[in-house]
């Protein structure tokens, strides 16, 4: 007479089927685990034995926040004909690939679960699995289709280099930005390019109220063009919004002079001290020993603003003086000698 079919455990009244052997459960969700079982029954409504279970397999899948690995879990399958040989998780990342490729294949016992990396620029991944019978059989079975996106807090942001200015008193670059810190709440990294050079991070500034500036004291006046370029990451440390460019041209300084004095009057207000005169001094090394007659350390420095003044107890007389310190050219020298000291 028919068939009746239901679902569950225990088998619960779902359906009857007159005079058909297929049935379609349109109201039936594939992300939802269902086992059905039937038995026939004949025009007296006596009843067989129930089939085995059947039932569908659930895939799902999840990227947390920020991170690169997709997690992958299914429920096995329950069903005829026959056993399951093994499963294959496919997968298919966008924009990377056109058709589904293998990921990875188990047996009929699991595990029913697999976690993979996606590479840097996955936006979506999407996720089937296929049951497979013995033998080679074609496909028992396939999972729902499943798509997840990678969450990486992508937010919008607005950064501007207004401008790059060269301070040649105190031999550095200064930059002001205009930035709107509103947009986002993630990590700022600063490029500079010197003379055409390959892009290269010298600083991860923080930024958070105005005035935006950034002074860059570590440069070489003896370098060109020197062009800077600000990127902000989201808050997973990925997607960088960039910047404008914007480039400055150092002048070539001229080349390192000096100038040592070679008499100290002691209480003059004008040769009582003795401070070496030097152009070009990139200021990162300075160190200045004066020694009396015995060998003795009477004065040293590291600032090149600091000179020797002899007060009244020091003795007239020869002193030898050495210096050692750094040019703007990169150039290390060390100078030496003797001042008069005259009372």
């Amino acid at each position: 007479m028919g068939y009746h079919i239901c679902t569950g455990s225990p088998c619960l009244n779902y359906d009857t089927v007159f005079n058909d052997t297929s049935y379609i459960c349109v109201d039936h969700s594939v992300t939802e685990s269902h086992i059905y079982r039937i038995h026939v029954f004949d025009s007296t409504y006596d009843v067989s034995e129930l089939t085995p279970p059947f039932g569908n397999v659930v895939l799902s899948a999840e990227v947390p926040r920020c991170s690169t690995v997709v997690s992958a879990s299914w429920t096995p399958y329950r069903g005829m004909p026959g056993g399951v040989y093994h499963y294959r998780l496919l997968a298919r990342l966008e924009p990377y690939d056109s058709t589904y490729a293998p990921y990875f294949v188990t047996d009929s016992v699991g595990p029913y679960s697999f976690s993979f990396e996606i590479p840097d620029g996955t936006t979506r991944v999407w996720l089937k699995v296929q049951v497979i019978g013995y033998g080679g059989d074609p496909l028992v079975s396939q999972s729902n289709i499943v798509s997840v996106e990678r969450l990486t807090v992508d937010t919008a942001a607005f950064l501007f280099i207004n401008k790059v200015e060269y301070d040649s008193l105190e031999w550095q670059n200064i930059l002001t930005f205009d930035i709107d810190t509103a947009f986002h709440s993630g990590s700022y990294i600063l490029y500079r390019s010197i003379d055409g050079r390959p892009w290269e991070t010298i600083a991860t500034p923080v930024f958070s109220t105005p005035p935006f500036r950034y002074i860059d004291n570590k440069i070489s006046v003896y370098d060109s063009l020197h062009c800077y370029m600000l990127a902000v990451l989201d808050a997973c440390g990925l997607n960088p919004h960039y910047s404008n460019t914007n480039c400055v041209v150092v002048p070539t300084p001229p080349p390192p002079t000096w100038f040592f004095p070679n008499v100290v009057v002691v209480g003059d207000d004008v040769n009582g001290s003795f401070l070496p005169r030097l152009q070009g001094l990139k200021g990162d090394l300075y160190e200045l020993f004066i020694y009396n007659r015995q060998g003795l350390l009477v004065f040293r420095t590291e600032d090149p603003d600091a000179g020797w003044t002899p007060d009244a107890d020091i003795p007239q007389g020869a002193y030898a003086y050495s210096l050692r310190c750094r040019f703007n050219n990169n150039t290390v020298k060390v100078f030496t000698g003797t001042v008069l000291v005259i009372k």
